[in-house]
């Protein structure tokens, strides 16, 4: 399908500028984009209920980092909005229709869950749904706590439908949290009862419509339930069930950091051989012959075909049959915190070292850093789940795929902090004790970006990953947690940095075959590329004085103000 993108991404869709829209409208280009990217693929019921290969070939299309916005539309509408629905189509065929028009984006469909009050305790949400003599509900939120957050509800021209995450109460007796189709609004208006707040929008990301939304005694018919009435024998199993989705978006969403990462690495790649200095000799020299650029530049490429072959093997092992469900979280889990703690770093790392041109957002690698911070706490933040991952595997409850390389130094590494956590813990009078709060949980990010790095390490030697570039991942990772591997196994400082710049030396000398295996060119907007697109780039740009009239539009819309 990266083929038909291919041709999308360079569409006047994609292309035309849009920095100087007004933030509504640029919210409301991310839905034409949307709908544009769900027209290429058009899953089906399918697709999303039995995680087709065209579900994750959505999510991990490079024209996603075009648009994050419209990605996160992408998501919403099909992973948790029509995957929740065909979850209880079969039994429910009253939903079908509904389930038609979100997987034609006839409709905008959102998914409800987080409110304002309750994040990670989204058990403990507290919107209701009252179950009234005839066998309909009335939805209310109670408080301001029990607003939903974050979901664009507003109208944007385009009807819109929720999944709606209730208590349901029955005579007064909670039946646990449920899901109800619920609608939204009309595209024009919303619907009698519900109440959507606009939310300012997040700083520097492309914006989506973020709300805060309400319900005012909602009369919902008996068939917007999605499942039995009946009260269930285990309330948290029930809650986890209903929310299954959301497991599968951890693994959807962070398989969006994968291309972010080629696109980042290209970029400051091509930019790093464009880019001069003049030494003392008079001589134009590329700043990527300097060790300080060459480094950054190629720890991203190595990272990103590691996370690329990580991804392949996370979604195949996901996606198998009989898989427990928790062992399936916390492959989801392992890759989205290892591959977004990667791209966040280089994201970071790559603006910086393209000067003041890397602060812009038209040069994607800011725009991306600013939008994975959104990526990072959808469904769940970095640290939340791994906490819940660590303290899992900690206590012995599953595990995951032990090393096909036990050896190696990142296999090595994550042994020894089990062990060493393990110890400490035995020590401990359980795992909600105040010590174990004190020393377990701060090192739980750590511990599961070991253990991520490691199968990220045993994925890419499985899938024939160039070894020079298996080489300056591991060089990379030894280098973020330096100190262990000084500590524990010998090594110097001096040691760490000459393993990278081998590795880098050995990288080098195939630079262009390495940044054409990427396969993103189509999908580069930068203009710091290359010398043509910048003159293209300057060229548009709104021009003052000179031989060329002064482009009026600044000016009027500052007379608005």
């Amino acid at each position: 399908m990266e083929k038909l993108s291919r041709e999308l991404a360079q569409s006047a869709l994609f292309t035309a500028p849009s920095g100087s829209l007004a933030s509504g409208e640029r919210a409301r280009l991310a839905y034409l984009r949307a709908k544009a990217i769900a027209g290429l693929y058009a899953l089906t019921a399918e697709d999303v209920l039995h995680l087709s290969p065209k579900f994750w070939s959505m999510h991990g299309d490079p024209i996603s980092c075009l648009d994050l916005a419209a990605t996160t539309l992408l998501t919403l509408q099909y992973n948790l909005c029509a995957g929740t629905i065909a979850t209880f189509a079969h039994k429910q065929p009253s939903v079908k229709p509904v389930l038609k028009r979100v997987l034609d984006f006839s409709v905008s469909g959102q998914f409800c869950l987080t409110e304002l009050g309750h994040g990670l305790d989204a058990i403990h949400l507290e919107t209701t749904a009252t179950m009234l003599p005839d066998g309909s509900f009335l939805l209310n939120t109670p408080s301001e706590a029990a607003a939903k957050f974050m979901p664009p509800t507003v109208p944007v021209g385009i009807p819109c439908i929720a999944v709606v995450c209730a208590k349901l109460l029955v005579n007064g007796d909670d039946y646990g949290v449920r899901p109800f189709i619920v609608e939204i609004n009309n595209g024009t208006t919303m619907a009698p009862g519900v109440i959507s707040k606009l939310l300012p929008h997040r700083g520097g990301s492309r914006p989506v419509n973020h709300s805060l939304t309400y319900f005012r005694n909602v009369r919902l018919p008996r068939t917007a339930l999605l499942g039995s009435p009946e009260k269930p024998p285990d309330a948290r199993t029930a809650f986890f069930s209903a929310i299954s989705r959301v497991e599968i978006g951890v693994l959807a969403l962070g398989a969006i950091t994968a291309p972010a990462l080629r696109l980042s690495a290209h970029v400051a790649a091509r930019y790093s051989q464009r880019r001069t200095v003049v030494g003392p000799d008079g001589v134009p020299r590329q700043i990527i012959s300097f060790s300080t650029q060459r480094v950054p530049v190629l720890r991203a490429l190595a990272q990103a075909a590691v996370m690329r072959a990580f991804l392949a093997r996370t979604i195949d092992s996901f996606c198998k049959p009989g898989v427990d469900p928790r062992v399936r979280h916390a492959l989801a889990t392992l890759f989205k915190v290892t591959s977004t703690t990667h791209a966040q770093a280089a994201n970071l790392e790559l603006s910086e070292r393209c000067g003041a041109q890397g602060l812009f957002g038209h040069n994607q690698i800011a725009a991306l850093h600013v939008d994975m911070r959104g990526i990072a706490v959808a469904e769940g933040d970095l640290l939340g789940i791994s906490i819940r991952l660590a303290s899992e595997l900690l206590l012995g409850r599953y595990s995951v795929p032990s090393s096909t390389h036990p050896d190696s130094l990142l296999a090595q590494h994550e042994a020894d902090l089990f062990a060493g956590l393990r110890k400490q813990l035995a020590a401990m009078k359980h795992h909600r004790s105040a010590a174990y709060d004190r020393v377990i949980l701060p090192e739980s990010l750590p511990l599961v970006q070991a253990v991520g790095q490691r199968l990220a390490h045993d994925a890419a030697r499985a899938a024939g990953v160039d070894d020079t570039l298996v080489e300056m991942y591991v060089a990379g990772c030894v280098r973020h947690d330096e100190a262990w591997y000084v500590e524990r196994l010998g090594l110097s400082r001096v040691d760490v940095r000459a393993m990278e710049g081998r590795a880098a030396e050995r990288v080098m000398p195939r630079l262009e075959e390495h940044l054409a295996a990427l396969d993103v060119e189509a999908y580069i907007t930068a203009p710091i590329v290359s010398d043509a697109r910048w003159a293209a780039f300057v060229d548009g740009l709104p021009t003052f004085g000179g031989a060329q009239p002064a482009d009026t539009t600044h000016t009027l819309e500052l007379a608005r103000l």
